[in-house]
């Protein structure tokens, strides 16, 4: 009998032990919490590596300032590093995309330029304020003359060494004197008027060719967007595909309107076109488009109005809006005003980004080369929105800062809507 009770006695012993080691407590590590304005305990910062050049205008700028914080005012570099330079540079941050400031002043004019690429990754970037594809070689004063030309009250003549001549007109022969590209250079020259053109080559200092054998040109008009005046047309070509280095002006509208075309242009000779197309609509905001290939589009789509509408243009205080086909990066200038400061400040976001509040940017940035200057009274110059294709904000703003692929032309089209706000 005594068994019988010692069986459940054990058992409600051996449960009430394990209860009552269930319920001890457990000592616990009180929470960090974070203070404001620096970085989150809890997060471990790596090293970000990265490679930047820039290349200021004008060439005599030795050095700029270059400063990477995040969008909560964080500072993580502010360097004073030369200019033309690549530099390997490092920071510690959880994050991979940065804003990236950098300011010069020219000694020549007291002017300051400041660029800000909001939340971007910089590795690897090459900026550069001025660039061309097109090289300058060796020339020499040289003449072309023209034979049975007929009518030359407008007239468009180009090389691949230059653009700029001087004519003269004697019956029915035309001079052309200008600095031949050596050791051979390609001329042309389009008549408006007779609608036709020819393409010589220029091996010797003088050249003589006859305008009967030139050929008819292709004519378009490209169809305006409704309330748009006037469609300007430029287009350049290329002998080589691929070879950006030799360029030929083909076709300037402002110089050669026509009544039942806004483009003329050659059916041979030239294997790449480069063409470029800009009007003003009702609303005074000026569209650019180019267009890139082997051949001349006929059909572009053009918009009647900005793709963006800016609701609000306060220095502290910004606000934009986009339509549905809107672009993948955006850019604000800012110039002080009522201020002894020369400056302009150019600002890169992407669409996402409806909203700055530049006036504190500015402030929590505390650039060391604008110490002791008035920062706080700056107003919207001008913001245009860029869209192309395939990109996105990172990408357009790395192919921009990447001089290969620039020189390259890999952005094959582009849209570009510009409006003045002083």
């Amino acid at each position: 009998m005594k068994k019988l009770y010692l069986l459940p006695l054990l058992c409600f012993l051996t449960l009430a032990s394990c209860k009552d080691d269930k319920e001890l407590p457990v000592p616990q590590p009180e929470p960090e919490v974070p203070v404001p304005g620096e970085p989150d305990p809890e997060t471990e910062a790596k090293e970000v590596a990265f490679s930047f050049r820039y290349d200021p205008r004008p060439e005599g700028i030795e050095d700029f300032e270059l400063i990477l914080s995040l969008n909560d005012s964080i500072i993580l570099l502010d360097t004073l590093i030369a200019a033309r330079t690549h530099h390997n540079l490092v920071v510690k941050s959880d994050k991979t995309k940065f804003d990236v400031t950098t300011v010069y002043s020219d000694p020549a004019t007291g002017k300051y330029t400041m660029k800000t690429y909001v939340q971007v990754n910089p590795n690897n970037w090459h900026v550069k304020d001025y660039r061309t594809r097109t090289v300058q070689g060796e020339t020499q004063v040289s003449t072309v003359h023209y034979s049975n030309v007929t009518d030359i009250k407008r007239h468009r003549f180009s090389s691949e060494g230059t653009n700029r001549y001087e004519g003269d007109f004697h019956r029915d022969n035309l001079t052309m004197k200008y600095d031949r590209l050596l050791p051979s250079d390609l001329t042309y020259l389009l008549l408006p008027n007779t609608g036709k053109y020819i393409f010589a080559e220029a091996g010797t200092e003088e050249t003589h060719v006859d305008f009967s054998e030139a050929i008819t040109a292709e004519r378009h008009m490209f169809n305006k967007p409704p309330g748009v005046d006037a469609i300007t047309a430029f287009l350049w070509g290329y002998a080589k595909a691929g070879d950006y280095s030799k360029q030929l002006l083909l076709y300037a509208h402002t110089s050669m309107p026509g009544d039942d075309y806004n483009l003329l242009y050659p059916s041979t000779v030239i294997e790449e076109f480069e063409l470029g197309l800009s009007y003003d609509d009702a609303e005074g905001s000026r569209h650019s488009y180019g267009y890139a290939g082997t051949t001349v589009p006929t059909e572009v789509d053009m918009l009647a109005k900005a793709d963006f509408t800016v609701t609000r243009a306060e220095f502290d205080n910004f606000g934009i809006e986009f339509e549905e086909d809107g672009p993948m990066s955006y850019e604000m200038m800012w110039e002080p005003r009522e201020s002894d400061l020369n400056a302009q400040w150019y600002v890169y976001l992407s669409p996402e980004e409806t909203t700055f509040n530049a006036k504190e940017f500015l402030g929590n940035l505390g650039a060391e080369l604008l110490e002791g200057k008035d920062t706080t009274r700056f107003s919207l110059s001008f913001i245009s929105s860029m869209k192309a294709e395939g990109y996105t904000f990172q990408s357009y703003h790395d192919y921009l800062n990447n001089q290969e692929a620039y020189l390259r032309k890999e952005m094959r089209q582009y849209r570009l809507i510009s409006k003045r706000f002083r």
